[in-house]
């Protein structure tokens, strides 16, 4: 059986892709699929707005999730702007290096639950450290051309699912697809 891969679109200043991210890098344990990881620019960054009740709505449901999924959330920075862009760029050496699950999940918690501030080399240094990452060429990195946008979904086959609540489906296409290990 061949392996399939599902690309997965993931926006650093997303709480929804905080939460996706463990169980998105989980799928190869369980599927024969391969994830490849896509960083993307946050939609406030792109020129999109969000409408500050979606923002609030947004923290109250991801606190919720946060829980019934057994993650921390809180205290929160966000990293738009300078943070994001930083986290952007360290995350295409961490994917060259084969090691954009450590990276991700790594900046992502000191994001979404300790508040680290990503927008400086004080707060991002250890977090790519601990990610098996040499700093100076995470600072070399942060100095390359900014990252194209593109939309945060998982893509499997011609299938877009949009979001960190569609992991459910997405195993119901893997178990259909005969990937299941």
């Amino acid at each position: 059986m061949s392996s399939e891969t599902i690309e997965f679109f993931f926006s650093f200043r997303s709480p929804y892709s905080y939460l996706a991210a463990p169980r998105a890098f989980q799928l190869p344990e369980n599927y024969e699929v391969d994830i490849r990881f896509r960083g993307v620019m946050p939609m406030a960054m792109r020129g999109q707005s969000v409408p500050s009740q979606k923002r609030i709505h947004t923290m109250f449901d991801t606190k919720r999730e946060a829980n019934r999924l057994g993650m921390p959330f809180g205290p929160v920075f966000d990293p738009i702007g300078d943070g994001a862009v930083r986290c952007l760029r360290v995350s295409e050496l961490a994917v060259d290096q084969q090691l954009e699950k450590q990276f991700v999940l790594a900046v992502s918690r000191a994001i979404w639950a300790e508040g680290v501030d990503v927008s400086t080399d004080e707060g991002l240094r250890p977090i790519c450290i601990a990610a098996g990452l040499d700093w100076h060429a995470c600072q070399q990195a942060i100095s390359d051309p900014l990252i194209e946008a593109r939309v945060p979904v998982f893509r499997f086959r011609e299938q877009l699912l949009w979001g960190q609540d569609r992991i459910e489906d997405l195993e119901r296409l893997l178990d259909a697809a005969g990937l299941r290990r």
